[in-house]
């Protein structure tokens, strides 16, 4: 009788696509979400010094970091200038509105597993309010090299409701 494993592992590669735009081949390590916590420490007393003995959250920063392996993918090259670009090139960017709100600019991400069978989770990944993270780089090796072009996004949250319940939040998942 066959043992089942200790440990079942998920793995499985995913499709994505921002404003209905293809994002294309990703680098092995795929889409990385992660999230930052947000909190200020109480950790200034005169009976504990600078011992952290309590904090107050204060929110939280979901970002995703991708490398994209077909540079000029629409959806990679949308991103890249969503505050604008020249009509006549493809690369060449346009300086936006200065002191528009960056939320102006997001569109929807949406990432969806290819692999069915295990199934990989999450099946989506669904951010309503996606951009180009606030001063976040991208750069591109001028080499012999394949054209990699690496970007991070922002998840900015959203009102939604889910299952009759109103919520504020950067994404979905099924």
């Amino acid at each position: 009788m066959a043992q089942p494993g200790l440990v079942v592992p998920i793995s499985g590669p995913y499709v994505g696509v921002w404003n209905a735009l293809a994002l294309g081949t990703q680098n092995d390590d795929g889409y990385i979400l992660s999230c930052t916590i947000q909190g200020q420490e109480i950790n200034a007393s005169d009976a504990y010094a600078l011992t952290l003995v309590e904090g107050i959250y204060r929110g939280q920063n979901w970002r995703l970091t991708f490398r994209g392996l077909e540079w000029n993918k629409p959806g990679l090259i949308a991103i890249l200038h969503e505050f604008g670009r020249t009509a006549a090139d493809t690369l060449a960017p346009q300086l936006g509105p200065i002191g528009d709100r960056w939320s102006t600019y997001g569109g929807t991400l949406l990432l969806t597993a290819i692999l069915g069978n295990p199934p990989t989770i999450p099946q989506t990944l669904t951010a309503l309010s996606a951009c180009f993270a606030p001063n976040s780089q991208t750069a591109f090796n001028m080499t012999s090299k394949m054209r990699e072009m690496p970007l991070e996004m922002v998840l900015l949250p959203y009102a939604t409701t889910v299952l009759g319940v109103p919520y504020a939040l950067p994404f979905t998942c099924t």
